[in-house]
């Protein structure tokens, strides 16, 4: 049977269709999440790295340059590497850099400064400028923390991290990628607990690691319906 113009057009209609499929949010595999409990910060990390497909970070900030103790960074453009603005949403406005030993509800920074919040819905880290695949940190002196994800398009998940030691070194890691969803263009964070939590060194960037559920499906779709041309 020759090839006709409207089977041409059935088949475009149905790689348009798989290909929709394919960019559904059904389709798309979890968030991955990593959360270390305490004392393996280096192999959380080192998982994390490995599911997103990286050596290192893109960006990376450990607040040690370029800020000064009690300075406020809320709502801020230009301070963060890709675009970052980091905003406490709630009414104190205040996204805080500490410095001091034991100022962050008794537990000390990562090395000599840590951003310090106030553990009031939200921790905003808006990635609107430039979307990533991946994001961690260290997590300071805090009871458990509600996280809400945003992905371009709109979507949300929210997932949480466990709490933290209160008292001097306390920091534990917690990572995120993407997998196969949207890129992310927000992450807020709503800790309850004694009033004063931290993150520290924020790694964050765009992942070289291919969309497995996407060119599964585009390359299973377009191998189907090339044999089914063939066959007519």
């Amino acid at each position: 049977m020759p090839y006709r113009p409207a089977t041409r057009t059935r088949y475009a209609r149905s790689l348009a269709t798989l290909l929709l499929l394919g960019t559904t949010p059904a389709a798309f595999a979890a968030l991955q999440t990593f959360n270390s409990p305490g004392t393996d910060i280096d192999a959380t990390r080192d998982a994390w790295l490995l599911a997103s497909g990286i050596t290192s970070a893109q960006h990376a900030v450990d607040f040690e340059t370029g800020f000064s103790d009690g300075q406020n960074v809320s709502g801020l453009g230009g301070l963060f590497p890709g675009g970052l603005v980091i905003t406490d949403t709630s009414s104190a406005g205040s996204a805080r850099i500490e410095g001091t030993a034991g100022g962050i509800g008794g537990s000390n920074p990562v090395g000599g400064f840590a951003l310090e919040h106030n553990e009031r819905a939200y921790l905003a880290l808006d990635f609107s400028a430039a979307p990533i695949d991946y994001l961690a940190f260290r997590d300071i002196d805090h009871t458990g923390t509600q996280v809400v994800v945003t992905f371009v398009g709109g979507s949300t998940t929210t997932t949480s991290f466990e709490g933290t030691a209160v008292r001097n070194d306390s920091a534990e890691f917690f990572g995120l990628f993407r997998n196969d969803m949207p890129r992310i263009t927000r992450i807020e964070m709503d800790a309850g607990g004694d009033g004063a939590w931290a993150i520290d060194n924020l790694e964050y960037g765009v992942s070289t690691v291919p969309l497995p559920g996407a060119a599964w499906l585009f390359g299973g779709a377009f191998g189907v319906l090339l044999a089914k041309r063939r066959r007519g």
